[in-house]
C-alpha cells in the first residue's frame, strides 16, 4: 500500500487531468502505445501462429507448451519493447521530459497504437514462426 502510494504522489496524476489536452495526449494516447503492441503480440500470437488452436489444460500448466523459458516469452518481451520504442520519443516529447524531438516522432505518437500494434506483431511472428507448432 505504502508503495503504490508513493508512485501515486510521485508521478502527480493530478497534472494528467489537469487539462483535457494533457489527459489525452499525455495519458490515453502513451497508455495506449503500451497496450498497442501486447495487442499486436496477442493477435499474431493466436491468429497468424496458432490459428485459432489453443490447448486450454496446457495454458494453466507452469512446464506446458505456453510456458517460454523459465515462465518468460523471450520473443514477446523482445517484440513489446521493439514495438513501444518507435512510440517512446513522442511520449516523452508529449509528456515534457524531453524539449524537442525530430517531427517524426511527434507524427509516429499520434497513431501510438497501431503503430506499436503492427510493429510488435510483427516482429512476434518473425522471430516465433519457426518455433510455434501448429
Amino acid at each position: 500500500g505504502y508503495i503504490t502510494a508513493g508512485i501515486g504522489i510521485a508521478i502527480f496524476p493530478w497534472k494528467l487531468v489537469e487539462d483535457a489536452g494533457a489527459y489525452i495526449f499525455t495519458w490515453l494516447v502513451g497508455y495506449s502505445a503500451l497496450l498497442g503492441p501486447i495487442a499486436g503480440i496477442l493477435i499474431a500470437d493466436y491468429f497468424l501462429l496458432r490459428r485459432t488452436q489453443l490447448n486450454v489444460d496446457e495454458l494453466f500448466k507452469a512446464d506446458g507448451v505456453y510456458a517460454g523459458h523459465k515462465g518468460w516469452n523471450h520473443a514477446g518481451l523482445i517484440a513489446l519493447a521493439v514495438g513501444v520504442a518507435p512510440n517512446l520519443p513522442g511520449f516523452l516529447h508529449a509528456a515534457g521530459a524531453v524539449k524537442s524531438v525530430p517531427a517524426i516522432f511527434d507524427g509516429i505518437y499520434v497513431y501510438a497504437w497501431f503503430v506499436g500494434f503492427l510493429v510488435a506483431a510483427g516482429v512476434y511472428y518473425l522471430l516465433t514462426r519457426g518455433a510455434v507448432k501448429k
